[in-house]
């Protein structure tokens, strides 16, 4: 069953021009550090409404990280030009991906990343370039398989490796726990005063997760939802936002941030900066892998009834 029809939703550039594949080599953070980010919102499959261009040719989302990015002394490029990873990416202390679907498929009036170019991403972040996946960045290069199923690390897709977990589906938005795991580091989540706080957003249902993860937040699903559509929550707790290493590049993933009006709350906007801090080393965090002891059924996709 195509993951798309599930929800019911409807919706060789090279960096050295003129060489070989194999004779091109692109430059990484780990060579020459950049204080540049590079935030990226190509969706090849359903476009999420912050990663839409307004009438000047930006997104909502791009518009908000490249703020973000002047609060912590960082440029931000921004684009949906997926041939953008097949040039110079030592210039980028990170990337943030908002992005969606099969990055490398071509798309009709969309440019999407070159084999070359995904094999220059997965290097750089190997090489110390950051890594912060937003919501939807766990829909994109997904696993093949069954739904409700886990799939064996050796049959997970490069890019889920690395960003840490793998999208199954969504129900209703809807308000729901976020626990945050102790000791609370993260800012914006210690500004809360307590471990547990109720956040009205699309929550994503996941699988696949990286056992070397340090789980940051945890979706409680008890409580929510599971009627209809939303039975994909009737399951045990999981992760919901993470930090791991990928080689020697810091890797982030939050998952609130669905619509426009997340983006408008000082919640999700405090959230990603304080990540885009941590991916670009500027924020140090406990990367202890704790999955086991913060989820322990994690994999357990489905409650028996």
């Amino acid at each position: 069953m195509n993951r798309r029809d599930f929800i019911g939703l409807t919706s060789l550039l090279l960096g050295a021009a003129g060489l070989e594949p194999s004779l091109a080599r692109p430059i990484f953070a780990a060579d020459k550090p950049g204080r540049k980010i590079l935030y990226f919102d190509l969706s090849t499959e359903w476009e999420h409404p912050p990663t839409v261009d307004e009438a000047d040719g930006t997104s909502k989302a791009a518009k908000i990280v490249k703020k973000l990015g002047e609060t912590i002394g960082c440029e931000v490029d921004c684009t949906k030009d997926g041939s953008v990873f097949d040039g110079d990416l030592s210039q980028y202390a990170a990337f943030v991906f908002f992005t969606c679907g099969d990055l490398d498929v071509k798309v009709e009036g969309k440019t999407s990343v070159s084999k070359a170019g995904m094999k220059n991403l997965f290097d750089a972040v190997r090489s110390g370039t950051g890594f912060l996946g937003i919501h939807c960045a766990t829909d994109t290069w997904q696993c093949q398989g069954e739904l409700f199923e886990n799939q064996p690390e050796e049959e997970r897709t490069e890019y889920i490796k690395m960003v840490g977990g793998d999208f199954i589906t969504h129900g209703d938005m809807q308000e729901a726990t976020q626990r945050f795991t102790e000791p609370i580091q993260v800012p914006t989540l210690k500004a809360f005063g307590k471990s547990e706080v109720k956040i009205f957003d699309e929550w994503y249902c996941m699988k696949n997760f990286n056992p070397d993860m340090h789980v940051i937040a945890v979706q409680e699903t008890k409580g929510m939802r599971i009627d209809g559509r939303n039975e994909c929550y009737d399951r045990p707790a999981f992760p919901s936002s993470w930090v791991r290493m990928e080689g020697k590049g810091r890797v982030a993933y939050i998952a609130p941030g669905h619509g426009n009006e997340q983006w408008d709350t000082e919640f999700v906007q405090n959230y990603v900066r304080d990540m885009m801090k941590f991916v670009v080393g500027q924020l140090d965090l406990d990367m202890t892998p704790n999955l086991e002891k913060e989820c322990p059924d994690a994999y357990v996709l489905r409650n028996k009834r």
